[in-house]
């Protein structure tokens, strides 16, 4: 499963990158919250996610990511304005892209499997509107 934040540019331009780095430590703290021992959670690049679930079957991953889709568009993250005059505690919504592939029904191949999980993310959900989860085989590849 590949994970990004949707919109995650406009945080470190709106109130700074210190502020974005308060929003990526609370994301990876619920993800972490969320994957518990089921699986790995690794970061993979400035605000993309990649969560590995041994012995899931694709139904279930999809499943879960949308079961974690959700509860990151419910929760409410804080940061501060580092960029204000005044530096202000402020609430913010967030939602989250998901592409989701699978071994062995996908491939086998690791690299792979990273590959259709990010053309999953970007083709198949932030392309069509962002905060959904889509699959491999969604993709013509």
């Amino acid at each position: 499963m590949m994970l990004d934040i949707d919109y995650f540019k406009s945080i470190n331009d709106q109130y700074g990158h210190q502020s974005g780095n308060e929003i990526l430590i609370q994301m990876s703290d619920l993800l972490r919250e969320i994957v518990g021992n089921r699986g790995t959670l690794t970061r993979y690049g400035g605000e993309e996610f990649i969560i590995i679930l041994p012995d899931v079957k694709k139904e279930e991953a999809i499943q879960m990511g949308e079961s974690i889709r959700q509860t990151i568009e419910n929760f409410s993250f804080y940061m501060h304005d580092n960029l204000a005059d005044e530096r202000k505690t402020i609430s913010t919504k967030i939602t989250v892209s998901i592409g989701v592939a699978s071994a062995p029904a996908d491939t086998d191949n690791a690299i792979s499997l990273i590959r259709y999980a990010d053309r999953a993310l970007y083709l198949g959900a932030k392309r069509v509107g962002r905060n959904k989860v889509a699959e491999k085989s969604f993709l013509a590849i």
